[in-house]
């Protein structure tokens, strides 16, 4: 049986609190209208709202350089998947980051030279490309 009896449930109201005014969340938003526009324009050339969007949309994504970490994981996971019977990624996650920890300074020189070789060739092939793109 439920604690709360149905009477106890006040009855709806609405969308207005307790002091009638009307509550942001639960008042119906205004619509704003925008003019219409023919469908067909006299010049032929202008794009309506939606083809500008579909264009947007097929711009390819281009994808940040990978940092020192990643590319250690990138060329790691593999082995550690061989290594473990665990399949979770979350799990191979936490010991590709134990074993990042664990490689000396000059062991993971390795991957910050090959992280600044990427943002360097990722510069190179996308010189107005910014993170701001993506978001």
């Amino acid at each position: 049986s439920s604690r709360f009896s149905p009477h106890m449930v006040p009855p709806p109201t609405h969308g207005l609190h307790p002091s009638g005014i009307p509550h942001p969340t639960i008042v119906s938003p205004i619509v704003k209208q925008e003019p219409t526009q023919p469908s067909v324009s006299p010049g032929g050339n202008s794009k309506s709202p939606v083809t500008v969007k579909k264009e947007e949309e097929k711009k390819p994504h281009i994808k940040k350089p990978l940092n020192a970490f990643m590319l250690y994981m990138k060329e790691m996971r593999a082995k550690v998947v061989a290594e473990c019977t665990l399949k979770e990624s979350a799990a191979i996650n936490q010991i590709l980051g134990r074993r990042w920890h664990s490689l000396s300074r000059e062991e993971q020189a390795k991957y910050y030279e090959l992280a600044r070789k990427e943002r360097q060739l990722h510069s190179q092939l996308y010189p107005t490309w910014s993170a701001r793109d993506n978001y």
